[in-house]
């Protein structure tokens, strides 16, 4: 299994805002600790809703300029699964 399904990308959005992890901490309330670390993981377990939040409300972004999918085998396989079961009900349905 592919441990970076959903890859951070705050480097990225701070550099095409043309800011840095520093202001950042200072104009939305997120520690720098908590901004560092995540400028630093490419993925991590988890991620604090108000957290991302505030990163978004201060750069001005949506949380896909955030954070960015990228399916793996298993979701692929869990995406055909439901396109699968959906059909079979469509069909049933008719």
């Amino acid at each position: 299994m592919n441990q970076h399904m959903i890859k951070i990308t705050l480097n990225e959005a701070l550099q095409a805002k043309g800011r840095t992890v520093y202001w950042l901490a200072q104009n939305s309330g997120v520690p720098h600790v908590t901004l560092w670390k995540l400028s630093k993981a490419e993925t991590q377990n988890s991620i604090n809703l108000p957290v991302l939040s505030r990163i978004c409300a201060a750069l001005d972004c949506q949380v896909q300029d955030i954070l960015v999918f990228t399916p793996d085998s298993e979701d692929k396989a869990i995406a055909t699964l439901v396109e699968s079961k959906a059909a079979k009900k469509g069909a049933r349905s008719k």
